[in-house]
């Protein structure tokens, strides 16, 4: 497996953006498939945040996970955010997830980046095994999340 930039196969966006769609759909129920195609193709840079990095097995694409200017309304002051992490189901517990957290993290240095959020509804024991720290717990978007923050 590799982690390479989604600017360098963007081919994958539509599997990106279904991904999303099915994983995250309750969320914004107003963001259709298509919608999504166009979000995800705005974050195919390399050496600007919004940034999109892909994990591949073989020519098949099984991971991704974004680096967004925000990712909350409500915390506007916020950035930025690590997000969209998604690890294909039949690709699951084999490292991949923390391999890419640790790749986001690491862009995020190269960028200056010095500290980076995100939310979970659902995740929180993965991201404090890997240095989050939780900054609150909040209702967006109809949903109970943790807020958690990381300095690299």
């Amino acid at each position: 497996m590799k982690i390479e930039y989604l600017a360098d196969h963007t081919h994958f966006i539509p599997t990106l953006a279904r991904w999303f769609h099915a994983e995250w759909g309750y969320l914004y129920p107003e963001r259709t498939v298509e919608i999504l195609n166009g979000l995800v193709a705005e974050r195919a840079n390399r050496d600007r945040i919004p940034l999109t990095l892909v994990a591949i097995d073989g020519d098949e694409v099984v991971g991704t996970v974004c680096l967004k200017v925000n990712d909350m309304s409500i915390r506007p002051e916020l950035a930025p955010w690590l997000a969209c992490l998604y690890v294909d189901e039949n690709h699951r517990r084999q490292g991949i997830g923390e391999a890419l957290v640790a790749a986001i993290e690491k862009e995020s240095a190269r960028l200056g980046v010095n500290k980076l959020y995100l939310f979970t509804p659902s995740e929180e024991k993965f991201y404090a095994k890997r240095g989050w720290s939780v900054r609150e717990r909040v209702n967006y978007l109809h949903c109970d999340v943790t807020v958690m923050e990381k300095r690299l």
